[in-house]
């Protein structure tokens, strides 16, 4: 039975029970079937009224945001805080990347250091220094502020007998550089002359040294910066750019062994020319 049957028999039965005027029944059909129509017009109505009022809600809040800045209202990614590359002094063999090396202290005592990058595998540590391997050759960069210069043979066992054996290092970058061309056991292969290196004018020389010393010492060309890495004697080949940092001399050295491949010898120089000083805070 439809609903418009139920109806009608309900209205029947009321009426039957109740002495008043038939009621219309088709009239009263149709006004439930017009109230079903415009109640459910009005449901939805109501939902999309409500969709618009949420959306337009939102809209007018971005409106009022971006015409109280005049820009859009833009909100970024938050961003990591740049960390300090780490040190090589920490014992770990050095992945590739990049690396902070203490370098020394200016005229008012402020931190000098330097960041070099690593390229590829076979790098190691040596004295907090870039050391790489290959096969039985060894190769070097370093960045210092030297105190004291090698003296009398360079050789060394301990650091202790060491300082009566040295120079006072040169207060200005051209005293430095002609000391470092007076190492003992070195050949000059390119004299001290001026040039440009690390964004900075620099005093740049080239020398061939004999680190023959006797076992158990090794060869220092200025306090804590050693090249002897071998059982066998070996000649290294050093190069020096000594530049001025807030009134400080300070030291870039390159060297290798001779006999190293052209390969070993093209990494090293491609992690000196990474090497960038880094401004005190």
């Amino acid at each position: 039975m439809s609903l418009d049957d139920q109806l009608r028999d309900a209205l029947n039965l009321e009426a039957e029970m109740r002495d008043v005027p038939q009621p219309d029944l088709q009239g009263l059909i149709s006004g439930g079937r017009a109230r079903r129509r415009r109640r459910n017009a009005a449901r939805i109505g109501i939902a999309a009224a409500v969709a618009v009022l949420v959306g337009g809600g939102s809209y007018g809040v971005t409106q009022l945001d971006s015409e109280s800045s005049g820009v859009p209202d833009i909100t970024d990614e938050p961003t990591q805080p740049p960390t300090t590359p780490s040190s090589l002094r920490d014992g770990r063999p050095p992945e590739p990347g990049t690396y902070r090396i203490f370098v020394g202290r200016d005229a008012d005592v402020e931190v000098i250091e330097a960041d070099v990058t690593l390229e590829g595998p076979g790098w190691s540590s040596s004295s907090g220094y870039p050391l790489l391997s290959e096969g039985r050759s060894r190769a070097g960069v370093g960045a210092y502020q030297p105190s004291a210069v090698a003296g009398r043979s360079g050789c060394t066992s301990s650091w202790e007998g060491y300082p009566q054996q040295t120079r006072d290092a040169g207060e200005t970058p051209g005293d430095l550089a002609q000391q470092l061309a007076r190492l003992p056991r070195s050949t000059v292969v390119q004299p001290p002359a001026p040039t440009e290196a690390f964004g900075r004018d620099a005093i740049h020389l080239k020398l061939r040294i004999d680190d023959n010393c006797p076992v158990p010492e090794s060869y220092r060309v200025v306090d804590g910066r050693g090249i002897s890495y071998s059982n066998v004697a070996k000649e290294v080949v050093i190069d020096f750019w000594v530049v001025d940092l807030g009134g400080a001399p300070v030291v870039v050295d390159m060297w290798h062994q001779a006999g190293s491949s052209a390969q070993l010898v093209d990494r090293v120089a491609r992690a000196r020319d990474s090497i960038s000083f880094v401004p005190a805070e």
